[in-house]
């Protein structure tokens, strides 16, 4: 049995803890309060910066107090854990009364990601939104599926891309569906943005990508929506609604396929205007839609831009020197089988010496049982002209598996000795393994690679598709 000084001591510390964050709290509430009515009106951009950072000083006593053990667990108990974002919290103070549009109206573009197609940055832009931002307010100006942006696609990329970049994509991105095969957002986001430009003749303010299953995460904080029709989406129902069972559900219509998404997105920020739903829950939707990296912003604004890209809401590639891994899918086929695309990586140590030697492998298994019955929309075979009637349920895609910056790539092998072995190149100072792999259904293919270099602590980025990336780390230096 406790003795009692122990049993007082377990009661009393979570009161200490509550008045503690109660004691840096108050004045927090009050410089919130303070920075939104900026946020909200005609003050001077001097006036936005003062009272960011007054509420960022605020942010950070909190979080000191939140950081402790004790507190972590108290605050985990009840759903009340923000730490592993505290970094974006404060950009998004910082960058509020920019991004929101205290000084002017910012419009953005806002890419709803198919992750069943799989893109560097998720998935291949299925629909889209134009939201304006003024004064903290949002206004939706036009929702779409992509057909009518196909239009914008060029031959050649409409910006200024290193010689690198072009090396390992040419001029793919050129088309819209392949703006963002580069894992680095910035670059997705700056072409679809010189894109849209040269088809509307607009300049827009920045990109918000987020995918289906962010939007899962939201509607698990706001309930279900309903749309014309009827129909209810829910958080439990969205993702396998439109990225499996709507291919098959509007086999023959295609045009209604891609309505259906538009008619989500419509209800969806038609709720989230109403502002009827709980706000914690919501916070702790889009804490778990950052962490998974599927909401993403870029901001035509370099001094917003700068803080973004300092945080995962940026998806930015840095050049500072790191010891970050990333696998990324590339899908080749234009096919929709990213969706049953299970990886398992597992990233170790094999030398801590000063030029420390890292190991990657990775698992890709299609874990699609049979193709019969599918949508030949799902089982497209692009790549080899394959005739609609002949159903494989295969799926062709690259994996590209970085390095940290400024480390090499020493050796690489693959399960499947049959195949090309694939090659290396480099994007943003990073070393990089690509192949090119094609899996029949149940089928699963191991790759590895051997890297030397980096700094630090071993870390990884996740591309967020469908199922997520079962991940082993084993940090030995």
């Amino acid at each position: 049995m406790l003795k009692v000084k122990y049993l007082w001591a377990l009661l009393t510390l979570p009161l200490i803890w509550l008045l503690l964050l109660l004691a840096v709290s108050i004045p927090a509430v009050g410089h919130a309060r303070g920075y939104i009515k900026v946020v909200k009106s005609d003050y001077s951009e001097q006036s936005a910066i003062t009272s960011a950072d007054s509420l960022n000083s605020d942010i950070n006593r909190v979080f000191s107090i939140i950081d402790l053990p004790i507190s972590k667990q108290i605050s985990s108990l009840f759903g009340l854990n923000f730490s592993n974002i505290k970094n974006e919290i404060t950009a998004a103070v910082s960058t509020g009364p920019i991004l929101a549009g205290t000084d002017k109206p910012k419009r953005y573009l806002i890419a709803f990601q198919n992750s069943a197609e799989a893109r560097g940055t998720g998935g291949i832009l299925g629909a889209y939104a134009i939201v304006e931002f003024k004064k903290g307010s949002l206004k939706v100006i036009a929702t779409g599926s992509n057909e009518p942006l196909y239009g914008s696609s060029l031959e050649k990329i409409p910006i200024d891309m290193p010689d690198e970049y072009k090396r390992l994509y040419g001029e793919n991105p050129a088309i819209l569906q392949n703006s963002n095969l580069s894992p680095h957002f910035p670059y997705g986001a700056e072409i679809w943005l010189a894109l849209w430009k040269k088809e509307f003749g607009q300049s827009l303010n920045g990109v918000i990508a987020i995918d289906p299953t962010a939007l899962s995460y939201i509607l698990r904080s706001t309930g279900p929506i309903t749309l014309n029709s009827g129909e209810k989406i829910t958080s439990e129902n969205l993702v396998a609604g439109t990225l499996k069972d709507a291919y098959k559900r509007f086999e023959k219509d295609n045009k209604a396929r891609k309505q259906y998404l538009v008619d989500i997105m419509n209800a969806t920020v038609k709720l989230l205007n109403s502002g009827e739903y709980s706000k914690l829950k919501m916070a702790q939707a889009i804490r778990d839609g950052i962490v998974a990296n599927r909401i993403l912003f870029y901001s035509t604004d370099e001094s917003a831009q700068k803080k973004l890209s300092e945080t995962r809401l940026g998806g930015f590639m840095s050049l500072e020197g790191n010891n970050e891994f990333r696998t990324v899918i590339q899908n080749i086929d234009a096919g929709k089988l990213d969706y049953y695309l299970d990886r398992s990586v597992e990233i170790e140590s094999k030398s801590c010496e000063k030029d420390r030697q890292t190991q990657v492998r990775i698992r890709v298994t299609n874990t699609l049982k049979t193709g019969v019955g599918l949508s030949p929309y799902v089982l497209t075979r692009a790549d080899k002209g394959k005739p609609a009637s002949l159903v494989t349920g295969a799926h062709r895609f690259k994996v590209f598996i970085y390095g940290p910056t400024n480390a090499r790539l020493i050796s690489v092998s693959r399960e499947n000795r049959t195949a090309d072995l694939g090659g290396a190149s480099v994007e943003r100072k990073r070393p990089i393994y690509v192949a090119d792999v094609d899996l029949a259904p149940g089928a699963s293919e191991e790759l590895l690679a051997n890297f030397s270099g980096g700094v630090g602590k071993i870390s990884f980025v996740d591309q967020p598709l469908v199922l997520e990336t079962k991940l082993s780390i084993k940090d030995k230096c």
